[in-house]
């Protein structure tokens, strides 16, 4: 998608794998996690036929993490923070389990 113009950065990216067996079971254990192992704003994993699909991720860019977040904006002290910096910065902060 970079290549061929449709998506600038990394982290502009919304990916989702198709997977079974063994390997569903392995990228669905990341979790959350999974987009950071990938850098992307998105990604998730579902049950089929292998397939790797890449979209435009929907959303804002946060101007601290620069990942594209549907929450970016939506605090009136932090218009231009998502959710998960926000909480890293003035709150508990996030927890990753495995990346």
């Amino acid at each position: 998608m970079r290549n061929v113009g449709k998506i600038g950065a990394d982290l502009q990216a919304a990916i989702t794998i198709t997977a079974e067996g063994a390997q569903y079971e392995a990228l669905a254990a990341l979790g959350e996690d999974l987009k950071y192992i990938f850098i992307a704003s998105a990604a998730s994993v579902r049950q089929g036929a292998f397939q790797v699909e890449v979209s435009h991720a929907s959303g804002e860019k946060c101007e601290r993490c620069w990942h594209v977040r549907e929450d970016v904006g939506r605090h009136a002290e932090h218009p231009k923070l998502c959710a998960r910096c926000i909480s890293n910065l003035y709150g508990s902060g996030e927890t990753r389990e495995k990346a």
